[in-house]
């Protein structure tokens, strides 16, 4: 029984190590989300969310006057030419 109780603790330790090294970001992205906002990879993630099939080619944190925002260009599928959005960086909000 507890031969079985060691195994089964060291499973989960072995597969949750993995996880926490994903988890983590740079210092940087780590100290935005504790300050609520949102990350670069979010940002990416919210304008492929709501352009599917999209392909990102840049994308920055540019300062505005209130905060700061994500400036994300990418190719819509089947177009010849880039699309530049502002991704909020409080709240995630998309404009074009």
């Amino acid at each position: 029984m507890k031969r079985s109780l060691t195994y089964l603790a060291l499973l989960i330790l072995l597969c949750a190590s993995p996880s926490v090294s994903f988890a983590a970001g740079t210092p940087r992205e780590n100290a935005r989300l504790k300050a609520g906002k949102i990350t670069k990879a979010e940002a990416q993630h919210l304008v492929l969310k709501r352009f599917p099939g999209s392909q990102i080619n840049k994308c920055e944190l540019r300062h505005g006057k209130d905060h700061s925002y994500f400036a994300v260009e990418f190719i819509k599928p089947r177009a010849k030419t880039a699309t530049k959005v502002q991704v909020d960086g409080l709240t995630g909000a998309i404009s074009l």
